[in-house]
């Protein structure tokens, strides 16, 4: 991700169905295909041309001498190709390689991109500038490798001999660091453009937020897991601070009462992950996730009950599933083993039960980032800061340790875009039904 959104809200928006000109734009041509790069070098350019044009066009004249009060002169406008977005894809994004101009790739012994390296999902994007001369706006556009199954020969060759219908089935999400009227003309110059028929608001569930969190907490564990336990705990710290709830009431159950925090230290995840382990060396945290363990020691010790994760969310059964531990690089700190029948009755009582209908975590912070089902995400460069340098007393490669909070930042991004997608899958499938997008959830 591009340090340029660290430290900055991010409004995030969903783009359920990447149309295939748009597509066209976020990916890097196949290799083989030289002509490629300086066409889409060329369309990049002129599309930047395009949108700079259109920003003024109606609009009264009012606005936009007060915008140009504001802002100062449009210098700039860039658009710029992200593809392969992991690891430190920052180092790519240097002024002058805008826009659509690339380093060198590292090249395999058989000649293939090593764009795929440890066969973890990729990060495509699409990235926006309008540079003003007293402030900067952002928009990128970030889809998932298609077909991260298959072999890059075999992708390669999907993609020359089928690009339209690879292209319908992606999804994206929209990262806006900008002003309302901005964000307004960049999705009006998305839908005139490239068709892009629909864009909305990401607004994330209670469940949804919480089973991100528990995809970044395993992220950063198994980053640093190879550390002693002291090193550990230390990291861990650093990088995440504590963990802090925002619950909110959807209807008053006190005079003034709104919402309410909670607030643990990260560290906590390691408690719960170490105190699961069996003397066989087994584990039992398939039967309890960090989230359900956590409401279980806050309601302990305050009275205090929390919703916690269920079974009705799209997303949920599937990373409960992708992540359990002893899943090798899919491991996480927590599976949900729904299928166990000894949960059946519980996790219907809490779909049930009135507190899980007045409350919902509408806010998530950590040290490393915020989630909020009102304003987006804000991943913040302190995470960062926390695990560079040498990596001496955790054992941790210096790469790894550089790389662990933005491969978890990239994780979230992916989550989204899953979600996306499956929502749309979803609406699509009970559209018969009379469903709109907002009964989605």
């Amino acid at each position: 991700m591009e340090d340029s959104l660290y430290d900055a809200t991010t409004h995030v928006l969903c783009i359920p169905k990447l149309p295939a000109a748009l597509s066209a734009l976020v990916s890097r041509p196949p290799a083989g295909r030289r002509e490629d790069p300086d066409k889409q070098r060329a369309q990049l350019s002129s599309h930047a041309d395009a949108f700079a044009r259109s920003l003024g066009k109606e609009r009264p004249r009012y606005e936009k001498e007060e915008e140009r009060e504001k802002l100062g002169g449009l210098r700039q406008c860039t658009w710029t190709s992200l593809d392969n977005v992991v690891g430190r894809e920052e180092d790519d994004q240097r002024p002058e390689l805008w826009p659509g101009k690339r380093k060198r790739r590292k090249i395999s012994r058989n000649g293939d991109d090593s764009d795929d390296e440890d066969g973890r999902q990729q990060l495509r994007g699409l990235a926006v500038s309008l540079i003003y001369e007293k402030d900067t706006f952002q928009f990128m556009i970030y889809t998932q490798s298609p077909r991260c199954s298959l072999s890059k020969r075999r992708r390669i060759a999907a993609s020359k001999h089928q690009p339209t219908a690879e292209s319908e089935e992606e999804s994206a999400i929209l990262l806006s660091k900008s002003s309302p009227t901005a964000l307004k003309s960049f999705t009006k110059y998305l839908q005139d453009t490239f068709s892009v028929t629909t864009i909305y608001p990401f607004e994330p569930s209670s469940s949804q937020m919480q089973v991100t969190l528990e995809r970044y907490l395993a992220t950063i564990h198994k980053s640093l897991s190879s550390a002693r336990p002291q090193s550990l705990h230390d990291s861990f710290s650093s990088i995440l601070g504590k963990i802090e709830f925002t619950v909110s009431f959807s209807h008053p159950v006190a005079t003034g009462l709104r919402s309410i925090h909670v607030a643990i230290p990260a560290t906590a995840f390691l408690t719960w992950y170490n105190s699961v382990e069996t003397s066989e060396g087994g584990n039992q945290r398939g039967q309890r996730t960090f989230s359900e363990s956590l409401a279980g020691w806050i309601k302990a010790k305050s009275g205090l009950c929390l919703p916690v994760l269920h079974e009705k969310d799209g997303m949920i059964a599937q990373l409960a599933q992708q992540h359990k531990p002893g899943n090798g690089d899919k491991a996480t700190g927590g599976g949900d083993n729904r299928d166990d029948p000894s949960n059946s009755s519980e996790t219907s009582k809490a779909q049930d039960s009135p507190a899980s209908m007045t409350m919902k975590i509408s806010r998530i912070s950590t040290e490393a980032y915020t989630i909020s089902a009102a304003s987006g995400l804000k991943f913040k460069s302190r995470a960062l800061h926390a695990v560079e340098g040498p990596s001496d007393d955790t054992g941790t490669a210096a790469d790894d340790r550089d790389n662990c909070v933005r491969r978890a930042n990239r994780g979230l991004l992916l989550a989204i875009i899953e979600y996306t997608r499956r929502s749309h899958d979803k609406q699509q499938s009970h559209a018969t039904d009379g469903m709109t997008l907002g009964d989605v959830t």
